[in-house]
């Protein structure tokens, strides 16, 4: 419960005028032309074979940080960056693309018969994590380490056409502890005027490790229907992974408002650092006039069994904490907003918060951070 006193008490005013936003959007004006309108793109949406008026490609810019929940905190999860392509066929790099169709095959997610292959997403990105005290040079083995994670994806989204499921599968590589970062963090933080970090040399892996991570999600449609003459979905999600992310998760989602996607896309429900990007697929419709506003909400479980930006891999590392000192499940909660112009180009912004992962010492505590996402497309 204290998560979500977190989350809804101190961001109380942020979340606050997200809904009255949202709220004044879908006020009574006009309400009776949009019904039908609205009604119309509902049914689309739960219709299987509308596919082909979906646009699958374009581009996502994603930014992570914990200075945009408007806290003063810089640590944990504190900054991310990720550029995605999408498309209907393999983006980005053929090679990664074609070992997560093999992956695929080989465990059998995702490959029935009756299932639609819907659209694929390329990512390339950047996560860094931080302990609390940046100026100490000593290593600090009370709290979170520092580590960073460098990595390419290759994402699949299949829509089942004889029930409301949709399945998405990702292959993720990268390397841990390029020390570049350190030079990228220093010069963003000196620009700023910000601290500048100084504990690098005993971050995890460091001079650079190879990781990989397998991950699918499972996503069941529960619900749908209109509030306030807009469309609103309910949808329940099980995920796992194993790689530098060990784990398995279920997530309970709501969307509700202007929505120009369709359930099985673009969610930001993940809270994962990366590597399993949404893959957003817009209506070819066009709005008359002014954004199209969207608002999301959600809560999930974790069962945690691995974390390698805590516990290291098999390079030794200067600070890792054992499994013992780490809670196993963690609980996370989001509120995000979406505004989608008439060029299909969207920006959303997603407030998120999490319960603490280490267990004793400087580092258990909760986190808070938020992502802006600017989409386009095409």
């Amino acid at each position: 419960m204290d998560a979500f006193h977190a989350l809804f008490g101190e961001q109380r005013k942020l979340v606050a005028a997200a809904v009255v936003a949202v709220a004044l959007f879908a006020g009574p004006a006009g309400a009776k032309e949009r019904t039908a309108h609205v009604a119309e793109n509902t049914k689309a949406e739960l219709d299987v074979g509308s596919t082909g008026r979906l646009r699958p490609r374009g581009w996502t810019v994603h930014l992570d940080n914990d200075l945009f929940a408007f806290t003063d905190d810089d640590r944990d999860y504190t900054a991310g960056i990720s550029v995605t392509l999408g498309g209907r066929e393999a983006a980005g790099l053929k090679p990664l693309s074609r070992a997560l169709d093999w992956v695929d095959r080989k465990t059998g997610f995702g490959t029935a018969s009756d299932a639609v292959e819907s659209a694929r997403s390329f990512e390339a990105g950047l996560l860094l994590f931080t302990p609390q005290n940046l100026d100490a040079e000593a290593p600090l083995y009370d709290d979170r380490p520092y580590a960073n994670l460098t990595y390419l994806s290759s994402s699949r989204l299949t829509h089942d056409a004889s029930s409301r499921t949709a399945y998405q599968s990702s292959l993720t590589v990268g390397v841990l502890g390029m020390p570049w970062v350190e030079h990228l963090h220093r010069t963003v933080h000196v620009a700023f005027g910000s601290r500048e970090p100084k504990g690098y040399t005993h971050q995890i892996s460091d001079g650079g490790e190879p990781t990989a991570r397998y991950a699918v999600s499972r996503y069941r449609l529960l619900g749908s229907g209109m509030y306030r003459d807009r469309p609103y979905h309910l949808r329940f999600g099980l995920s796992g992974s194993i790689g530098y992310l060990t784990e398995a998760s279920a997530d309970l989602a709501f969307r509700w408002g202007n929505l120009d996607t369709p359930w099985w896309s673009s969610s930001p429900s993940l809270a994962d650092y990366g590597g399993h990007p949404p893959i957003r697929l817009a209506r070819e419709s066009v709005p008359r006039s002014g954004p199209r506003l969207q608002l999301a909400a959600g809560v999930s479980m974790r069962v945690r069994a691995y974390n390698a930006f805590l516990q290291g891999q098999f390079r030794s590392s200067d600070v890792t904490l054992s499994s013992s000192r780490l809670n196993p499940v963690l609980l996370e909660a989001w509120l995000g907003i979406t505004a989608v112009f008439k060029n299909h180009l969207s920006v959303t912004y997603t407030l998120r918060h999490q319960t603490e992962e280490i267990r004793t010492g400087d580092g258990s505590r909760e986190s808070s951070w938020a992502s802006i996402g600017i989409a386009q497309q095409f």
